[in-house]
């Protein structure tokens, strides 16, 4: 995989999320991700791996990416001056307008992919709604960068006291439904639209490689498994065995 040398050139906090912003021409689709590192491979080894982050932002000239803090290697990225990164990689939502209104899901970092996704609704005339579910009030300032989302957060300092799903009013008013979120989440947003529904839905699952060598992000689906790195990480809500 080629990687590119690119200087972070904005740094901001997000409640307890880091943003970094850097020039990238594109082109990117909702939904697509990044393999992201500190600069130092292969003089370093540190880190070894690159990490895979949805892209957060994107408006033809400049790409930003939403990330926590939780490791070694998202600690290096955070700090960095300069960073490495792929090319936008993998599947991501395909817009299906369905004529009816659509609702944006998202939990946690999961929110990621749905600030350019949004855009691009906006863009075609498609009228969606969002809601966001966090752990607590210093994830949900993250909800700022979303004006008019619903909020929830699981210990009720802000917004509606709960998940993401008892924050939306009635979730079978809408056609479409997107969302990205830790799996359990997803898989409780595939029980609640059940079938006949279109519903998409953005696995989060740990990557070694980001082109489909190591089959280490693989997810299950009806018939066996599949790369989340190359045959997602998108997936219609009915093709995975959850």
């Amino acid at each position: 995989m080629k990687f590119y040398s690119v200087p972070v050139e904005e740094r901001k906090e997000s409640g307890r999320y880091t943003v970094l912003r850097y020039r990238w021409p594109g082109p990117v689709e909702p939904g697509q991700f990044v393999m992201a590192r500190a600069v130092g491979y292969p003089a370093t080894l540190d880190p070894f791996l690159a990490r895979p982050f949805s892209f957060y932002d994107h408006d033809g000239e400049w790409a930003s990416l939403l990330f926590e803090v939780r490791g070694r290697g998202t600690a290096l990225l955070d700090a960095a001056g300069k960073i490495e990164v792929s090319a936008a990689l993998g599947r991501g939502f395909r817009i299906e307008p369905s004529g009816e209104r659509a609702v944006l899901l998202g939990g946690g970092v999961g929110i990621a992919p749905l600030k350019i996704l949004g855009r691009r609704l906006d863009e075609i005339g498609v009228p969606h709604d969002v809601f966001l579910g966090f752990a607590d009030g210093a994830t949900a300032v993250a909800a700022s960068d979303f004006p008019g989302a619903g909020v929830a957060t699981m210990d009720g300092s802000v917004g509606t006291h709960g998940t993401v799903l008892e924050a939306v009013p009635d979730l079978g008013s809408y056609g479409t439904v997107y969302a990205c979120g830790p799996n359990p989440m997803l898989a409780a947003v595939k029980r609640a639209v059940g079938e006949g529904k279109l519903c998409q839905l953005s696995v989060e699952e740990r990557m070694g490689c980001g082109n489909g060598s190591c089959n280490g992000c693989v997810v299950p689906v009806l018939g066996g498994y599949v790369r989340s790195c190359v045959e997602g990480p998108v997936f219609r809500a009915e093709v995975l065995a959850w």
